[in-house]
């Protein structure tokens, strides 16, 4: 009787199989010496780390996020006068100088005047943030070649929106809740109202939406600018 290989399951294991199915691509993980692996935190598919010449999925999905954010910095209202992003910024160092040493006292009128004091502040620097979010966020402040793909520039990609998300909610709350506590404020009509005090905040939240494709998890965008069609 022949004598069995020291270790035969490995030996077993290598033989390879014509019949045997392909392997199956899972989203997010890898295969590293044979066993699957998840990817670190911000890995997602196409190719980061190629030519810095080539477009990837997500360097084109970023490059038209940003290029909708310049597009409604530019031409829209971010300050309720009629001023665009870059105005608005302008003004945000004398409203800071000037305004803010008063703001607690012109609250007053209201009845929890810190929570109007809070949502005007976010109100102010709102423009810079939206600005900054999208300059780290697209990596155009390291590099104008929006052609780049890397995983740290996913990374910081996918990390600018998640702080945007959580800034615009709390934004919103906080503009809620001064309404809302303010007793001869409807609070029903606050979805209106919410538009009427401010008639160029659409501009934002189209921006907000654009940030949408600086994070990398959400490939429909770059997928149909990829030709496929995902389901």
């Amino acid at each position: 009787m022949p004598e069995e290989t020291e270790n035969w399951w490995e030996t077993a294991s290598e033989e390879s199989d014509p019949d045997a199915p392909a392997p199956i691509a899972i989203r997010g993980y890898q295969a590293v010496d044979g066993k699957l692996v998840q990817k670190p935190e911000g890995e997602g598919s196409g190719s980061p780390g190629g030519d810095p010449n080539e477009w990837s999925a997500y360097s084109k999905q970023k490059a038209a996020a940003t290029g909708i954010f310049l597009f409604t910095f530019i031409v829209g209202d971010w300050w309720w006068d009629g001023s665009n992003g870059f105005g608005a910024i302008a003004k945000t160092p004398s409203t800071i100088t000037e305004f803010w040493p008063e703001i607690y006292s012109w609250a007053q009128w209201h009845p929890y005047p810190i929570i109007v004091v809070i949502s005007w502040v976010l109100w102010d620097i709102t423009p810079t943030v939206f600005l900054l979010s999208f300059l780290f966020g697209s990596h155009i402040i390291y590099s104008t070649n929006m052609k780049e793909d890397s995983w740290d520039i996913r990374r910081v990609g996918k990390k600018a929106h998640r702080n945007l998300k959580y800034f615009v909610s709390a934004l919103i709350l906080m503009d809620f809740l001064a309404l809302s506590t303010d007793p001869g404020f409807p609070i029903f009509e606050y979805p209106i109202l919410f538009f009427e005090i401010r008639p160029g905040i659409y501009w934002m939240l189209i921006a907000f939406g654009a940030s949408f494709g600086l994070n990398p998890d959400n490939e429909r965008l770059a997928n149909v600018m990829n030709g496929s069609h995902p389901k």
